[in-house]
């Protein structure tokens, strides 16, 4: 995420951008960054591995090219459907903090590029992009369906904290979960590897029956990449290449009707205090 955050803020020096600038010419920048992402993330996975660049394709798609650039080889349609579908439910959803950053800075009229990165800087934090990883670890400390029943029962007697379940918008359920869930299913299918969808379960019913809480887009995601084969360090750059699309839009947005982004804060502490002159001070 740091090589991200940094590679989009080069991106910033490679020509004057200044904020309020005429649609179309952030939009070009937009759709540029939207190309270039998957490039940064492929590169920076390959270097970290002791691999060489693998440079991208022009007769692959989108996803297919990230596959390509990450492994050398491009996946079975049902694992590129499954990562498409993917993008396509990450890459925007309203007022989250990483768009709300965003469209802050835009508010002050910054430049394009300042307000993805102050999103990238944002989604870094695993109460927001790093979700999805926290699921994976959870899972894999799990190990086997046979654990995740007195896992996750202990876990809520303990009041652990348990990633992947509830919302602060969907009190009733993310309207996401059942298209990811379904990729979830087709990709266990793919591979016969079964036990994740297993722990999916166990953990998701017990939860939802006992605490009355359901499960948001990142718990099934978690799993799906790592089916898909994707390391789980990979998850929130892979979250950026989706949510850059967002991010954009709503700078774009911002921009064409802009009022300053300026939320005043209550003072709650201690009363104020009168400052002891000099001569009378310890």
């Amino acid at each position: 995420m740091d090589t991200i955050r940094t590679a989009v803020s080069y991106l910033g020096t490679c020509e004057i951008a200044w904020g309020n600038e005429a649609v179309e010419v952030d939009r070009e920048r937009a759709v540029n960054m939207l190309a270039k992402i998957p490039t940064m993330i492929a590169t920076d996975f390959r270097y970290r591995n002791s691999k060489k660049r693998i440079t991208p394709r022009t007769d692959l798609t989108f996803s297919e090219n990230f596959f390509h650039m990450c492994f050398g080889r491009v996946p079975p349609k049902p694992v590129v459907k499954a990562f498409d579908i993917s993008l396509i439910l990450y890459a925007e959803h309203s007022f989250n903090a990483s768009t709300f950053t965003s469209r802050v800075i835009a508010s002050t009229r910054s430049d394009i590029y300042s307000a993805i990165v102050g999103g990238i800087g944002a989604l870094k934090g695993p109460l927001h992009g790093g979700a999805n990883e926290a699921v994976m670890d959870m899972m894999r400390k799990i190990r086997t369906p046979k654990r995740a029943d007195f896992w996750i029962r202990d876990a809520i007697r303990n009041k652990k904290l348990i990633m992947g379940f509830g919302h602060r918008v969907y009190k009733n359920g993310d309207s996401r979960v059942p298209t990811m869930k379904s990729c979830l299913e087709n990709l266990t299918k793919w591979s016969g590897d079964t036990k994740w969808l297993d722990i999916y379960n166990i953990l998701a019913d017990i939860f939802i029956n006992e605490k009355g809480i359901y499960p948001n887009l990142d718990f099934p995601s978690g799993p799906a990449y790592y089916l898909m084969g994707f390391p789980v360090n990979l998850y929130t750059p892979i979250f950026v290449m989706s949510r850059v699309t967002g991010w954009s839009a709503h700078y774009m947005e911002q921009n064409k009707n802009n009022s300053l982004i300026r939320p005043l804060s209550a003072y709650s502490g201690r009363a104020q205090r009168k400052v002891p002159i000099m001569a009378k001070r310890k």
